[in-house]
């Protein structure tokens, strides 16, 4: 710190002891936050004594932004009585009086929002605002940013205050530029100092002290990184909608500041759930952060809490009102399954084990990405689905070739239950690579033994845009399933489950994890993926999923399943093995392993075919299912005759069997002898 905190404001103590709690500060540790604290009173009497009365009220207002506001834009954050409310909207203030006859107008004000005043008196270098929707964020910067643009702080007289405003989206900068020169109408001082106000070919307003604003959007949709703020530069720097900026547009625009070290750079947003720039920046420990939810808005009602949440998800209302990171809406894998999968450990560190299970996946792509493949190995001790190695193989006008190099090489050592591989870019590569296996198998040198040969096996390609045919878990019978989103949803599982560990080192497939969202849902219901920015991509996620589905469709019931070989034989029909209290209660009568072994014993066909069975329902010859029979039945063994393999007996002839059988089924009968002609 390089203030004194006995002559700052209160909220400053608040502000240290916050700082603290959020950072783990122990003793004797270091306020990283550059600021000098919010005096206490701006302008001493000792220093106001010696200015004529009509100027003091000047001085104050040049050092005080919430002053300045108030007295030169008539721009009000402060109104604990509704003495401006009452000024500026009598109905609305009438009306509420009306409306809350018994309750105190105290801090009710709608020009009342004293966390705004917080916000524009910190003399932080690097704010970030995380505040809900309405609660007054890009308000706040628009004053903020007037305010240096007319003072000119900590900048020489000849020269102008430079701000620069980044946001992601064109009606944004439109509602700031729009909001700006509201504010600079209110006043003749303010509009009077205006020079230049143009929005082509970049939004600008200039003021006659050369100080001015320039608007920029980022063209984070078309991925422009901010390539046309490149060659600013500024004084101050401001992000809106920062959370939806992508971490390129971020760094290419922190270049301005490069020659401005003491230069101003604030940001703002509703946090959208990502876990990128803009969250960084809320966790470091060199920015103040501002938190407000959207509820200290002093026109906030339990009728507008609960509308909002009927028409929104609870994610939504997470993010919009309360402010709250939480999960990002359209991700595809939450945050906390993902940080939950990170552990301790790096690729290269876990040799290939005795009782694990590996397979490879591949993600086939062009020079510039490269080939990306990754072995994960499953610990049986453990239940856990391990990242054990990933490689990203890229040489220019060899990738493919490179890559399957490198394949043949991981089988080696790896040994993997099967590899697969992208069929989008990967269908030649998936059958030279099996080719490769048929040759060495009649390599003399090699032979069907060497680890080579199993590639004609276990390579096997997949085709994110087709139909994967699956087991049903109880028919067993197959069923097609789109193959991207059961790819997905496969892997989905496995984070959720809490079974699957990555290395905590390896960002790449973390941004990825982060990054992939579900861009839309097509009119038949089936979800479609894609990166949320491009630059990010996803290509180590695609083979970290292959990788996962190789487990599922190899030796899990889903993919081949596991029908029951062995055999029971139960008891005959009716006989009881457990008894009935007269309580209703029932209570064996023998234990478990005798009544099996009765049953088994009295059930068990002989191996002789005379031998003679014994059971509850009589005396049988044991043949399969007699017991379920007396001799005395009409069955084909109810017969001596059927031991010897003797016909059975014919007791009547088959022309009175044929006509039994015509009668049953509704014929006419047989005619007997010849057929005679009707005369006519």
């Amino acid at each position: 710190m390089s203030f004194n905190i006995n002559t700052c404001d209160k909220s400053c103590i608040g502000c240290i002891k916050g700082y603290k709690n959020k950072h783990s500060l122990k003793a004797g540790g270091k306020f990283n936050i550059r600021c000098a604290g919010i005096p206490e009173d701006y302008a001493p009497d000792s220093i106001m004594h010696a200015l004529p009365a009509e100027e003091r009220d000047l001085a104050r207002s040049m050092l005080d932004p919430v002053e300045w506001a108030a007295k030169t834009l008539d721009w009000h954050c402060l109104d604990p009585n509704g003495e401006v409310w009452k000024r500026k909207n009598p109905q609305e203030y009438y009306a509420w009086l009306r409306e809350h006859p018994n309750e105190s107008i105290l801090g009710k004000s709608r020009y009342h929002r004293p966390y705004q005043a917080q916000m524009l008196r910190c003399t932080s270098k690097r704010k970030i605002f995380r505040i809900g929707r309405q609660a007054g964020k890009t308000e706040t910067m628009v004053i903020a940013m007037l305010f240096c643009m007319f003072t000119k702080p900590d900048v020489a007289e000849n020269e102008g205050f430079e701000v620069i405003v980044i946001t992601p989206f064109q009606a944004q900068i439109e509602v700031i530029f729009t909001r700006i020169q509201q504010l600079i109408s209110t006043s003749a001082i303010t509009q009077n100092s205006v020079r230049r106000d143009v929005k082509a070919p970049i939004y600008t307003i200039e003021l006659h002290n050369s100080s001015k604003i320039r608007g920029f959007t980022a063209g984070t949709k078309s991925g422009g990184n901010a390539d046309s703020v490149r060659g600013q530069h500024a004084n101050m720097l401001v992000f809106d909608e920062a959370d939806y900026l992508s971490s390129k547009d971020m760094d290419s625009a922190m270049s301005i500041i490069t020659n401005f070290p003491q230069a101003t750079l604030w940001m703002s947003s509703t946090p959208s759930g990502r876990r990128d720039k803009f969250y960084q920046s809320c966790q470091s420990d060199r920015f103040k952060e501002f938190f407000f939810p959207s509820y200290v808005n002093p026109l906030w009602s339990t009728d507008l809490a609960a509308t909002y949440k009927e028409t929104m998800t609870s994610i939504a209302y997470k993010h919009e009102i309360e402010a709250d990171f939480g999960e990002q809406e359209e991700g595809v894998f939450q945050n906390a399954y993902i940080q939950s999968a990170k552990k301790d450990y790096r690729y290269g560190q876990l040799p290939p084990t005795s009782g694990w299970t590996y397979t490879m996946g591949v993600d086939w792509n062009d020079t510039a990405n490269g080939t990306t493949i990754a072995i994960i190995g499953f610990d049986p001790t453990q239940l856990k689905f391990i990242l054990v190695d990933r490689h990203i193989v890229s040489r220019d006008g060899w990738t493919q070739v490179a890559a399957m190099t490198k394949i043949v090489e991981l089988n080696r050592i790896w040994n993997p239950i099967a590899i697969y591989i992208d069929a989008g870019h990967g269908g030649t590569q998936w059958e030279l690579l099996r080719k490769y296996g048929y040759d060495a198998m009649i390599e003399p040198s090699k032979g069907a033994r060497h680890p080579d040969s199993r590639l004609k096996d276990i390579v096997k390609k997949y085709d994110f845009g087709s139909k994967v045919e699956t087991r049903d878990l109880f028919t067993k019978q197959i069923i097609q399933k789109p193959a991207k989103p059961f790819l997905v949803e496969s892997t989905v599982r496995r984070f959720e489950a809490g079974d699957f560990c990555f290395s905590m080192y390896d960002e790449v497939l973390e941004k990825q994890l982060g990054n992939y969202i579900i861009d839309r849902v097509t009119p038949t219901g089936l979800p479609v993926y894609k990166p949320l920015e491009e630059a990010v991509g996803d290509h180590t996620l695609d083979a970290v999923m292959l990788s996962l589905l190789a487990f599922v469709m190899e030796i899990s019931p889903l993919g081949k399943p596991k029908y029951e070989t062995g055999f029971a034989f139960s008891g005959g029909f009716g006989d009881a093995t457990e008894a009935m209290q007269d309580d209703g209660l029932r209570i064996n009568s023998r234990s478990k392993q005798e009544t099996f072994k009765e049953a088994r014993e009295e059930s068990r066909p002989a191996m002789n075919r005379a031998a003679i069975h014994k059971s509850s329902i009589g005396i049988s010859r044991s043949l399969p299912a007699a017991h379920t029979v007396g001799l005395g039945r009409s069955k084909p063994w109810g017969w001596s005759g059927f031991l010897s393999d003797q016909p059975p007996p014919q007791t009547r002839s088959w022309e009175e069997a044929e006509g039994d059988a015509r009668n049953r089924m509704g014929m006419s009968p047989n005619r007997v002898g010849r057929p005679r002609r009707r005369n006519i």
